[in-house]
């Protein structure tokens, strides 16, 4: 019964072992992807500003050619 115990509690060592190590390279990755975002924080913001300004000006552009009759 004694060696069954043994043998249990190494082979809960090693698991607890492996998940341990599966965790830490998670969280390696999990603070790579923040860094990531992080960095692309500001290029999201222009792209965002861009895309906002070329709407309000092609909706401008449409209004006006509606407003003239312009076909």
């Amino acid at each position: 019964m004694n060696d069954g115990l043994h043998r249990d509690i190494g082979r809960h060592d090693a698991q607890i072992e492996t998940l341990q190590n599966q965790m830490d390279q998670v969280l390696r990755e999990l603070h790579e992807i923040k860094a990531t975002l992080a960095e692309a924080k500001g290029g999201w913001r222009m792209l965002m500003m861009m895309g906002g300004a070329g709407a309000a000006f092609g909706a401008a552009v449409v209004k006006l050619f509606a407003f003239f009759g312009i076909k």
